[in-house]
């Protein structure tokens, strides 16, 4: 059986769609970058097979800034786990797979493409077929069956924050305001338009695929744009993250951040009040009636309490720190040593 073809092949996708967002998409490329790096591979060996067209063009865009190898899926209806998907998976054969997508893979779906690599790797599946792959890793989704290979909880997190040092220099009035790669409620522009309002001159940092609608509110505050090469830079400046609950809600976890957590979606919501019980972080619903009051109320408290930087650090390194990350980046590394063989 050839295992040539390519050395990783991932699958995921990006998307202006609920619940898809560019987090999988990001995740994967941190795996790919640690991999590339410990293995001294070459970006041709690596191989991401994602849907290109209509909504999912994001993905593409991201890539291209990243230069690894694309096989485009064309068809953005294209089911998961159908026979139309599985003949992607048996034409590019590897010696490792990597999956990362939410749902439920089918045992049908293992069987057909299980001959075409080495080694497999599946990442926040919530089906009992995970129990077949290699490694199951659910840092995200945790209302899921243990299995002797499947490792569940925030411990398992795999964040871009990983590639930065923790020694930076954070600016007290830099506020960050991101809600992911597809902010479906528009939250970016509420939040913004409330601190607008605030008697504190702040510097609000945006990501740059708002611009233009940013220019259309009359602006009493400084206004920052970052995009994939400034992103961690940007958020490590900032004094108060306020963010929905997918990756970037841990990377700012990962740098010690004062966080005002406002999720996006149900799954962002339960792991926000995990997170929130132990203390770590600020959580408010978008839907509240009282948003606008609740959210000048928690940023006001959050600004101007000095002493909570301290108070949260320690808290938040036991949800993730550097050695976890480590950890998780070893059992990878090490099913891709296997795979080789």
């Amino acid at each position: 059986m050839n295992f040539l073809k390519h050395k990783i092949l991932f699958r995921c996708d990006a998307a202006n769609i609920p619940e898809i967002g560019t987090g999988h998409l990001y995740r994967c490329l941190t795996i790919a970058k640690v991999l590339q790096k410990k293995f001294r591979l070459k970006n041709k060996d690596i191989v991401f097979l994602i849907k290109s067209s209509n909504k999912f063009e994001k993905g593409i865009k991201i890539l291209s800034f990243y230069k690894f190898k694309i096989i485009k899926i064309k068809d953005s209806k294209l089911i998961p786990n159908s026979p139309e998907e599985i003949k992607y998976f048996t034409r590019n054969k590897a010696n490792l797979l990597i999956i990362d997508r939410l749902g439920k893979t089918n045992t049908n779906f293992f069987v057909r493409i299980k001959n075409s690599f080495k080694k497999k790797i599946i990442i926040d599946d919530s089906s009992a077929t995970r129990k077949y792959f290699d490694l199951s890793l659910n840092p995200l989704i945790h209302n899921v069956a243990k299995f002797k290979k499947s490792h569940i909880g925030f411990k398992n997190l795999i964040l871009p924050a990983f590639f930065t040092q923790k020694k930076f220099t954070e600016k007290r009035n830099n506020i960050f305001v991101f809600f992911g790669g597809y902010d479906a409620k528009n939250i970016t522009l509420k939040v913004v338009k409330i601190l607008n309002n605030l008697p504190i001159q702040l510097n609000l940092i945006i990501h740059d695929s708002l611009k233009e609608k940013i220019k259309k509110i009359y602006l009493r505050k400084n206004v920052f744009f970052f995009n994939n090469s400034n992103y961690l830079k940007l958020l490590q400046s900032s004094n108060i993250a306020i963010i929905a609950g997918g990756i970037t809600l841990f990377d700012s976890i990962y740098f010690n951040k004062r966080i005002i957590c406002i999720p996006q979606y149900k799954h962002q919501e339960i792991n926000a009040k995990k997170i929130y019980v132990k203390k770590a972080i600020n959580l408010i619903k978008v839907n509240d009636k009282n948003f606008k009051d609740l959210l000048i109320k928690t940023f006001v408290n959050t600004y101007e309490n000095r002493k909570m930087k301290q108070q949260i650090k320690v808290i938040q390194n036991r949800i993730i720190n550097t050695a976890m990350l480590k950890k998780t980046f070893k059992l990878i590394a090490n099913l891709y040593e296997q795979s080789k063989s």
